[in-house]
């Protein structure tokens, strides 16, 4: 077995050891060093299975050259943006209530670096398996008549709704007496979670305009020439990173979940309407990596060689 799994479950399980800390020493500083525990475990674990698998390693390509790491920091830092300032900075999802606001933009950006990281490979450690037992499809050279004028629409479609979720949402803000930037208290604002859907599915649409307009491939394209393993795998690995992180996040609450619709319907004492959107993580960094880079991230969507 690739000894980068080995290290991982150990980090993995040095993670737990938060659970025995005395309440007399949590704090951001001492909770944010197991969270690094916990996602590096995650990284390591992922990426040896995928290295034993299909002996290609997203890791090594990311720290290959200067080049892939310093895209891979701007990629990471995008991704945050779309996470955190629309799910956490306006859609108020979420606070971090042992953050102030300085080291909350000191772990910005070093602690999603770690957090994009440990999506992608926990994606594709999944997809390896599935491709290892159930092959894709041969090279498909063939693009359907009516793609080209989908993608159009699409990325005319994620525009729209993107700058219309914006406009809904700060009319929302101003009609609650104005818009309090705040990452760990409750502001007591209350913002439609469909339009925080809407601004993901935006985001989403235009990444597909843009991954089919540079000849690459794509989420909705694999789907499109019947191939379902990414987003099998993207359902999978969802499932199973958050059942794990949100369990090990409830006994410290380094993050709390806040204005969530139908939050009386839990699991685990977690809201399911927020379980049930954790594959959106997946397909919003995902496309965002695809669209915006080129060799390094072409195992993302294609298992076989659909062109």
């Amino acid at each position: 077995m690739n000894k980068k799994i080995y290290i991982g479950i150990v980090l993995f399980l040095l993670s737990y050891l938060q659970f025995l800390l005395p309440n007399n020493l949590i704090f951001a500083e001492i909770l944010t060093i197991f969270w690094f525990l916990f996602m590096l475990g995650i990284i390591l674990i992922s990426d040896g299975l995928t290295q034993s698998i299909k002996h290609k390693s997203l890791l090594y390509v990311v720290l290959m050259n200067k080049k892939n790491f310093f895209s891979f920091i701007i990629i990471s830092a995008i991704g945050a943006l779309l996470l955190d300032g629309v799910a956490q900075w306006l859609g108020k999802l979420w606070i971090y209530p042992y953050f102030n606001f300085y080291f909350y933009f000191v772990f910005f950006f070093f602690g999603f670096s770690f957090y994009w990281l440990m999506i992608a490979e926990s994606y594709l450690a999944v997809k390896a398996i599935i491709d290892y037992l159930k092959k894709g499809k041969q090279i498909v050279q063939r693009t359907f008549r009516f793609e080209q004028r989908l993608y159009n629409i699409l990325g005319v479609i994620g525009v729209i709704l993107i700058l219309l979720s914006l406009i809904l949402i700060f009319n929302d803000y101003l009609n609650q007496g104005g818009y309090i930037f705040d990452i760990s208290k409750n502001t007591g604002y209350k913002v439609n979670f469909l339009i925080i859907i809407m601004i993901f599915v935006g985001i989403w649409f235009v990444f597909e305009y843009i991954e089919y307009k540079y000849k690459k491939t794509s989420l909705l394209k694999d789907i499109i020439h019947h191939y379902p393993t990414p987003l099998v795998s993207i359902l999978v690995a969802s499932f199973l990173l958050a059942l794990v992180m949100e369990i090990e996040n409830l006994y410290h609450g380094f993050w709390v979940y806040t204005n969530w619709p139908l939050e009386e319907i839990r699991f685990l004492n977690l809201p399911v309407i927020m379980l049930l959107a954790w594959p959106l993580h997946y397909v919003g960094f995902l496309s965002l990596f695809r669209a915006f880079t080129e060799k390094e991230s072409d195992e993302i969507w294609r298992g076989d060689l659909i062109k």
